[in-house]
């Protein structure tokens, strides 16, 4: 990981950008850090929009309220349900 400030930032966009692929980079302003430069390929794009989107993270919220509210059951729960039915040959 290393540091860059903004004025290096700002002459050495590119160069920092290449570095930024093979490792982090903090950015500074007046020596306090501003921003990490981290690279993310096209996939983890979408992941990371998905992730950050604000209204995905209510609806999430929302589902595990209701979850919450009105009773669910737990996956290992789930699994041993069905494993018990395999064994009946009812599944």
């Amino acid at each position: 990981m290393r540091f860059a400030g903004v004025k290096e930032l700002k002459h050495k966009t590119m160069d920092i950008l290449k570095q930024a692929e093979k490792e982090d980079i903090i950015v500074t302003a007046y020596g306090k850090p501003k921003a990490i430069l981290h690279h993310i390929t096209e996939d983890d794009l979408a992941d990371y929009l998905i992730e950050n989107d604000p209204a995905f993270k209510d609806r999430v919220e929302e589902a595990y309220a209701g979850y919450r509210a009105y009773g669910g059951m737990m996956a290992d729960d789930i699994i041993k349900r069905l494993e018990s039915r395999r064994g009946r040959g009812k599944i």
